[in-house]
């Protein structure tokens, strides 16, 4: 605590509490929601003779097996092992084996916020990445007309804009190089033209380029389908048909990739478009998209305001939690993998699966954290120099690595300072050379908030100046 000119006493916080909060929500909730999603889909035999379950509601965290002086040591690393309950279910007989299988090791936080991987203390630092939502930009076409654009970026870093030219059509550009009509869009999400006019509030822009083929290509879901494709895959084939497998490609890279906004996507998405979607419905909507063109022709029209991709307010921190949340879906995902494969295996030999544990291998887990912290570039070597180095170095923040910016693209603009870092960036500490404004610190005070957005308190000012300032500060992040 350290005195304040007011007389009052002001408390400095944790420099590691932002280090303790990720490990900890990854503990109680990330690893409860990438359970609870396993697996996608039943891992049974082809003959579905035999099926194996995870029963994910009852898994077991438990200490770990050594101290943390000993894994310095002994340059071992420090975890604790995950038990989850599995039955292997046999439907020929109609009984259930249960035992209680060990997925695989999770590097445990120490106490001073950082991890012991094979002895050696390891930091992970915080990303800063584009928060999702969409954002209204306007850019200079090649004759330096204003082009007015909507980006719409999903949560796992996929982007695709809705644009709108010269002669007031709007396009959703898919590729760098293809784009086509929102009409299609529209038509390819399940509206028919009557839904489309009826839900916007200019319909006269959207039939102003309604031409004969334009009709042709919207007067089903199959023919948006179709068109979408050939735009998506660049594909000029005139014969092609519509057919399922056509469709789930297209979902697999194109919706599933670009329009899954997650949960702070679709908080942003609401307060940008005033709209009032329930939470859990993170997936881009036909409604979305409608409201979306209506800001965008407003943008045109000089009747909203453009968004500033560089302010904070836009960026969200993806903290340790998150990072560790990420490798263990991934890990899940290879599990998965390798459940189906041994069970395919046993089946084409003829061999007896005698137990849930023959299934299940722990590697998957634990060579995925260990390729995490010895490969991922956010995670670093503890800075050991003195001891306010090591505390600092929790709370480095970068914008490089995986989903993030790279340091030869990035532009002048992005490593500048902006007026947002006031309270929540330090504008001094950064790395020098080429990575110069793309690594720095958070403020003494900063702190990441429940949308994973960065706060800095800011105190009310008194009608009078001789009164005492408040010590209680409100947390705000625009």
């Amino acid at each position: 605590m350290i005195r304040n000119e007011n007389g009052g006493m002001s408390t400095i916080p944790g420099f590691n509490q932002i280090q303790f909060e990720g490990f900890c929500r990854f503990i109680t909730k990330g690893l409860t929601e990438e359970l609870d999603q396993f697996p996608k889909e039943k891992m049974e035999d082809i003959n579905q003779n035999m099926e194996f379950q995870l029963f994910v509601e009852r898994y077991k965290l438990v200490e770990p097996l050594i101290k943390e002086r000993d894994a310095i040591y002994e340059s071992l690393t420090y975890s604790s092992r995950l038990y989850v309950p599995a039955g292997l279910i046999r439907k020929t007989s109609r009984n259930m084996q249960e035992q209680t299988v060990l997925i695989g090791n999770i590097p445990i936080m120490t106490s001073l916020g950082t991890f012991i991987i094979n002895g050696i203390y390891r930091t992970v630092i915080n990303q800063i990445l584009q928060s999702p939502g969409i954002y209204y930009r306007s850019e200079l076409d090649h004759k330096g007309i204003p082009v007015y654009t909507a980006t719409i970026i999903s949560d796992c870093g996929g982007r695709f804009k809705l644009e709108m030219d010269r002669n007031a059509r709007i396009w959703a550009r898919v590729s760098r190089k293809q784009k086509i009509s929102i009409l299609v869009l529209l038509s390819a999400m399940g509206l028919n033209l009557k839904e489309i006019l009826e839900n916007v509030c200019y319909p006269e822009i959207f039939l102003s380029f309604l031409n004969d083929k334009k009709k042709i290509q919207i007067s089903s879901k199959e023919n948006a389908i179709l068109e979408f494709y050939k735009k998506f895959s660049s594909i000029e084939e005139e014969d092609m048909v519509f057919s399922e497998s056509l469709y789930q490609i297209l979902y697999n890279e194109f919706f599933q990739k670009k329009c899954e906004l997650g949960r702070i996507g679709r908080r942003n998405m609401n307060r940008r478009l005033n709209l009032d979607i329930p939470q859990d419905n993170i997936f881009l909507l036909p409604r979305d998209v409608l409201a979306a063109a209506d800001h965008l022709i407003e943008m045109k029209l000089e009747m909203g305001t453009l968004d500033e991709m560089n302010h904070l307010k836009n960026k969200r921190i993806r903290s340790v939690g998150d990072l560790l949340q990420d490798q263990f879906r991934l890990a899940l995902f290879r599990l998965e993998k390798t459940i189906r494969n041994t069970i395919r295996v046993a089946i084409s030999h003829n061999k007896r699966i005698s137990s849930p544990q023959n299934l299940v291998s722990s590697t998957s887990l634990t060579t995925t954290y260990e390729s995490f912290f010895g490969l991922h570039p956010l995670s670093q070597v503890s800075d050991q120099t003195n001891p306010l180095a090591q505390v600092a170095h929790g709370r480095k923040w970068s914008f490089l690595g995986p989903r993030g910016l790279t340091s030869r693209t990035a532009s002048f603009r992005i490593r500048d300072i902006h007026p947002s870092y006031y309270g929540r960036i330090c504008p001094i500490d950064t790395s020098e050379g080429i990575n110069v404004g793309l690594m720095g610190s958070l403020a003494i005070h900063a702190r990441i908030g429940h949308w994973g957005s960065i706060e800095s308190p800011f105190y009310k000012i008194p009608e009078k100046t001789k009164k005492k300032r408040s010590t209680d500060g409100l947390f705000i992040t625009n």
